[in-house]
C-alpha cells in the first residue's frame, strides 16, 4: 500500500569509491546503528494524525514494531505511544499492543499503570474475545503494582457467560499464584476451582485441574481426589480432547478403588480410551490400569494382553520419536509381563532405514522376548545385525544374542557357537565384543568353557588396541587355564615377556590376577612366569595400582602359600572342576532394582532417560506425594473373606459399609480392648490418628498387636547369628496410630528388592520371631492371595525410628521392602546419616532371610 511517509529502510547501500577517488570520513556501516533511526521513524508515524485516522496504516506500523521486537530490537522507547495506541475497536490491533505490554512492562512498571484502565474496561466489554484477550493482557503483566486491580476481573471471568473468558480467568489464577501466592490462597480461589470442574466447558475443566494441580503441587502434592470427582469425570470423557484426556487420567491414577466393583466400572470406563491415537493417552490409560490393579495381581496378566494390540499399533505409526517413546515403555512392561509380547517378535525386527535410536531399542528388546521356540529366529536375526556397519548396532546386536543366553539356559550351547564363529569375522567391532560377553556367560555356565577356551589362543593378539577384551581373555586364561586347558600359562607367557610394553593398568591387573590363579593350579609352568612378573610389576611406577596388587600378592606368597591360595581362588574356586551355574550377578541385582522404580514412574521423562526423576528433577520442582487414604482394598485387605484362617492383614467383619468419614466399619481382634475415647497415663487423650489411615484404623481407636500365640522365643542359634551393628530398644512399643501418622509424614528413605529361592514355608512366624530377635517388631502381618504383608518398626537407642513395610510376592518370589527413617520429634536429619540407617537396616534383615535360607 503506498504510504504518505515512507517506512524506513532496513539497509542503506553505501557504494565503494572508485580507484583513485577521495574517501569521505564517515564511519562505516556497521557501527551505525540503523534501526534506532528506524525506532524513531516508528516514533513518529505513531504520533502522526494521518496514520491514527487510518485503521489500515495503524496495523502495519504496530506490526512493524511487533515485528522488531520479535527480531530482538529494543522498542521500549514506544511504551507510550503503543499505550495510546490500545484505545481501538480494530481486534488485531488490540491484541499486538496487548503482546507489546506484556513483553516490556517489566521495563516500563510505572508507564505500564497507565493502561490499567483501558485494560480494566476492556475486561466488561460486550465482545467475548475482547474480555479474554484484555483479562490475559492484565494477568500476564506480572508486576505487584498489579495486583489490586487483577482480583475483581478474576472473579467476574470465573462466571462469564463465555467459556473462553472463563478459561482465561482460570489461566489468570495460575499467573496471580505465581506472582502472589498468599494473596491468591487468601482470596479463595483453590475452592472456586474445585466448584468449577462441573463447569459445562471441557476446556474450561481441563484448565482447572492443570491450575490446580500446580497450586496444590508444592504443599499437598496435587488436587485432592475423591470417588464423586473421579466418576464425574469420566463420565465425561468423550467431551475432552487429548490434552484434557491426560489431565484427567494422571488424576486417576491418583485414586484407589474403595472395592473389585468400583474398579472393574473404572477400567470399563477407561476400556475405550485406549482406541485413541495420541500415544500419550494412551500411555496415561495403562499407567492407570497398572495402578488400579496392584492390589489385585491376578488382573495384570489381562492389562498387559488387553494393551498389546494398542502399544504395537501406535509403533507401528512411522513416527520415530513416538516409536522410541513406546518402545521404552514396551521395555519396561516386557519384564513385568514375560511371555505377553513373544509372539510379536516380528514386530521388533529392525528396518533399514529406522534411526539409530530406535534400532538399539529394538535390539534390546529381542533378547528379552525371547523363548524357547523363537530363540532360533531370533538369534539368526541378531547375528545378522552383528555385520552392520554402524558399529553400536553390531555391538549391541553380540550383546543381546548374550543376553539370550543368559535367560535361556538351553539356548547356551547354541549362542556359544554362534559366538565361536564371530571370533573369525575381521571387523573392529565384533571381535571385542563377542570375547567380553563370551566372558559372562562362562561365568553363568562354566561348564561351557570346553567349547570356548581353544578358540582363545588366536585372538590374544588380534586385540591388542582393546584392553577390556584383551582384561577378558586373560581373566578367561586364568579361570579355566587349569588340567582342561594347557595351554593356558602359554598364553600369559608373551605378555609378561612384553609387560613393559602393556599401556593398560587393566590389562596389568587382570594378568598379575591370571598369573596368580594359574600358578596355584599348574605350579611347575607358571613358577618362573610369575617371578618375572611381581618383579616386573613391583617395580611398576606408571600405575599405583598394579604396584599395590603386586606387593600384596608378593607378601603373602612370602607369608603363607596356602592363605595366599585361599585369597586368590576363593572357597567356590578350590574345586577346579567346578561346574556350579550362577544364579545371578551383582549387576544384574542392580538393574532388577532400578527397574522397579522407573516402572513405579511409568509414562514420564524417567523411563525415557533410564534414571529415576530423582537424579534429574532439583529439589525444589519436585512434587511432593499426595497423603492419601489407602482402602483395605488397595492393600489387599479382603473385606468379608470368612475363610482367611486368621492370616489376613485386618480380620474384618464382613459387614463393609462405609462409614461417614469414608473409612470401613470393622473390627479387629487384638490384646487390648477398643481405646476409643482412652486417656494414656497422664491423663491427655490418646492420639487418634490423622486422615491418611495406612491400616485404614481412623475413627476406630483399635490397637493391633501381634498375636501371642505367634510368638515364640528365639532360639540360642538365632540369637547368636551375625550381630547387627543396629542398637534396637527391645522395650519400644509403638501404637497403630502413630504408625499410621508417621508413615504418612515421612518420606521414603529407601525400596529394596530381591528376589527369594524360596517361600517362608510355616507362613511368616518364623520371619516375625526372627526379626524380634534382633529388635524389630511386627504391628501387623498376614497373607493375602498371592501376597504376604508385613508392617514392622524399631527404634535405636540415639532415637531415630524405623518403619518398614515387607511385600512378598508368591508368584515371582519377589520381595520389596519400603523403609522410612525419623524421630519422635520429627527432627531433620542428614541424608548421609539416613542413607547409612537405611543401608544398616537393609543388611539386618538381608543376613535375617539368610539365616532362614530364603536369599
Amino acid at each position: 500500500m503506498t504510504m504518505s511517509a515512507p517506512l524506513p529502510q532496513s539497509r542503506q547501500s553505501h557504494p565503494s569509491p572508485l580507484p583513485g577517488q577521495h574517501q569521505q570520513q564517515n564511519p562505516p556501516a556497521y557501527f551505525v546503528d540503523t534501526k534506532k533511526g528506524e525506532v524513531s521513524e516508528l516514533k513518529q508515524l505513531l504520533k502522526t494524525l494521518a496514520v491514527e485516522k487510518d485503521p489500515k496504516r495503524k496495523r502495519d506500523v504496530i506490526k512493524k514494531v511487533i515485528a522488531y521486537m520479535t527480531l530482538g530490537i529494543d522498542v521500549s522507547r514506544l511504551f507510550t505511544e503503543m499505550v495510546l495506541a490500545i484505545e481501538t475497536p480494530d481486534l488485531v490491533v488490540k491484541k499486538m499492543v496487548y503482546l507489546y505490554l506484556c513483553n516490556y512492562a517489566h521495563a516500563k512498571p510505572d508507564l505500564a499503570l497507565m493502561c490499567v484502565n483501558t485494560l480494566q474496561r476492556d475486561c466488561s466489554a460486550d465482545d467475548p474475545m475482547v474480555r479474554g484477550l484484555a483479562l490475559r493482557a492484565l494477568c500476564s503483566l506480572r508486576l505487584p503494582s498489579m495486583l489490586e486491580y487483577i482480583s475483581a476481573p478474576l472473579r467476574r471471568a470465573l462466571t462469564d457467560q463465555s467459556p473462553y473468558v472463563r478459561k482465561t480467568g482460570v489461566m489468570g489464577i495460575l499467573k496471580l499464584f505465581h506472582l502472589a501466592p498468599d494473596v491468591a490462597r487468601s482470596a479463595n480461589f483453590v475452592d472456586l476451582l474445585y466448584n468449577m470442574i462441573q463447569d459445562p466447558d471441557p476446556h474450561v475443566v481441563t484448565n482447572c485441574l492443570i491450575v490446580l494441580g500446580e497450586m496444590l503441587a508444592a504443599e499437598e502434592g496435587g488436587m485432592a481426589v475423591n470417588q464423586p470427582l473421579i466418576l464425574h469425570l469420566l463420565g465425561r470423557l468423550g467431551e475432552f480432547n487429548e490434552w484434557g484426556l491426560t489431565q484427567i487420567l494422571a488424576l486417576v491414577a491418583k485414586y484407589h478403588p474403595a472395592d473389585e466393583e468400583e474398579l472393574f466400572t473404572i477400567m470399563n470406563l477407561l476400556d475405550p480410551v485406549l482406541r485413541t491415537s495420541n500415544s500419550g493417552v494412551v500411555l496415561s490409560t495403562i499407567k492407570c490400569f497398572l495402578h488400579l490393579t496392584t492390589a489385585v495381581p491376578d488382573l495384570q496378566p489381562q492389562v498387559y494382553l488387553r494393551v498389546k494390540a494398542p502399544l504395537l499399533t501406535l509403533m507401528a505409526g512411522g513416527n520415530p520419536e513416538v516409536e522410541y517413546c513406546i518402545l521404552k515403555h514396551l521395555e519396561a512392561m516386557v519384564h513385568r509381563a514375560p511371555g505377553v509380547f513373544d509372539d510379536e517378535y516380528r514386530q521388533l525386527y529392525v528396518r533399514y532405514n529406522e534411526p539409530t535410536f530406535v534400532k538399539y531399542e529394538k535390539i534390546d528388546i529381542l533378547a528379552i522376548i525371547a523363548n524357547e521356540e523363537t530363540v532360533g529366529d531370533i538369534v539368526a536375526e541378531l547375528a545378522e545385525y552383528s555385520t552392520d556397519v554402524d558399529q553400536e548396532v553390531s555391538r549391541r546386536s553380540i550383546r543381546a544374542i548374550g543376553n539370550i543366553a543368559f535367560r535361556l539356559p538351553s539356548a547356551a550351547g547354541m549362542v556359544l557357537e554362534r559366538l565361536v564363529g564371530f571370533l573369525d569375522v575381521d571387523m573392529n567391532s565384533m571381535r571385542p565384543e563377542t570375547i567380553l560377553v563370551m566372558r559372562d556367560i562362562l561365568r553363568r555356565y562354566p561348564e561351557r568353557k570346553a567349547e570356548a577356551l581353544p578358540r582363545l589362543q588366536p585372538c590374544m593378539r588380534r586385540v591388542d588396541n582393546h584392553p577390556e577384551a584383551q582384561a577378558a581373555l586373560i581373566w578367561m586364561t586364568g579361570e579355566y587355564g587349569g588340567k582342561n586347558f594347557p595351554e593356558g600359562p602359554y598364553l600369559l607367557e608373551p605378555l609378561i615377556d612384553s609387560y613393559a610394553t602393556i599401556s593398560s593398568a587393566l590389562v596389568k591387573l587382570s594378568l598379575l590376577t591370571a598369573a596368580m590363579k594359574l600358578f596355584f593350579k599348574r605350579p611347575p609352568e607358571m613358577q618362573s612366569m610369575l617371578g618375572r612378573l611381581l618383579a616386573a610389576a613391583t617395580n611398576d611406577l606408571t600405575s599405583q595400582d598394579v604396584h599395590d596388587r603386586a606387593l600384596l600378592y608378593y607378601r603373602l606368597l612370602v607369608a603363607d602359600v596356602e592363605a595366599a591360595k585361599r585369597v586368590v581362588l576363593g572357597e567356590h574356586e578350590m574345586d577346579v572342576n567346578r561346574t556350579t551355574i550362577v544364579g545371578t550377578f551383582a549387576e544384574e541385582r542392580d538393574m532388577t532394582s532400578l527397574r522397579d522404580k522407573l516402572f513405579g514412574e511409568f509414562n514420564t521423562l524417567a523411563v525415557i532417560y533410564g534414571k529415576p526423576s530423582s537424579q534429574f528433577v532439583s529439589p525444589s520442582y519436585r512434587i511432593k506425594p499426595a497423603e492419601t487414604s489407602l482402602t483395605p482394598f488397595m492393600m489387599g485387605v479382603q473385606i468379608g473373606d470368612s475363610g482367611n484362617n486368621g492370616n489376613n492383614l485386618l480380620d474384618l467383619h464382613a459387614d463393609d459399609s462405609l462409614l461417614p468419614g469414608g473409612g470401613v466399619e470393622c473390627g479387629v481382634e487384638s490384646e487390648s480392648p477398643s481405646r476409643a475415647g482412652s486417656t494414656n497415663p497422664e491423663g491427655s487423650t490418646a492420639y487418634t490418628g490423622p486422615s491418611s489411615d495406612l491400616l485404614d484404623m481412623s475413627d476406630m481407636g483399635v490397637s493391633l498387636a501381634v498375636p501371642t500365640d505367634r510368638i515364640t522365643t528365639p532360639s540360642a542359634s538365632q540369637q547368636d547369628f551375625c550381630t547387627s551393628t543396629l542398637a534396637l530398644i527391645d522395650s519400644f512399643r509403638m501404637e497403630p496410630e502413630t504408625f499410621q501418622h508417621l508413615w504418612a509424614e515421612l518420606p521414603e528413605s529407601i525400596s529394596y528388592n530381591v528376589d527369594l529361592t524360596v517361600l517362608p514355608t510355616d507362613g511368616l512366624s518364623t520371619l516375625e520371631t526372627s526379626l524380634l530377635s534382633r529388635g524389630i517388631k511386627c504391628l501387623a502381618s498376614g497373607e493375602v492371595t498371592d501376597v504376604f504383608k508385613l508392617f514392622l518398626y524399631g527404634q535405636h537407642e540415639l532415637g531415630r525410628l524405623y518403619l518398614i513395610q515387607i511385600v512378598i510376592h508368591k508368584l515371582s518370589k519377589r520381595l520389596n521392602l519400603t523403609l522410612k527413617i525419623g524421630r519422635p520429634e520429627m527432627e531433620s536429619e542428614g541424608d548421609d546419616g539416613k542413607d547409612r540407617s537405611a543401608n544398616a537396616v537393609v543388611e539386618l534383615i538381608t543376613q535375617v532371610l539368610s539365616s532362614l535360607h530364603l536369599l
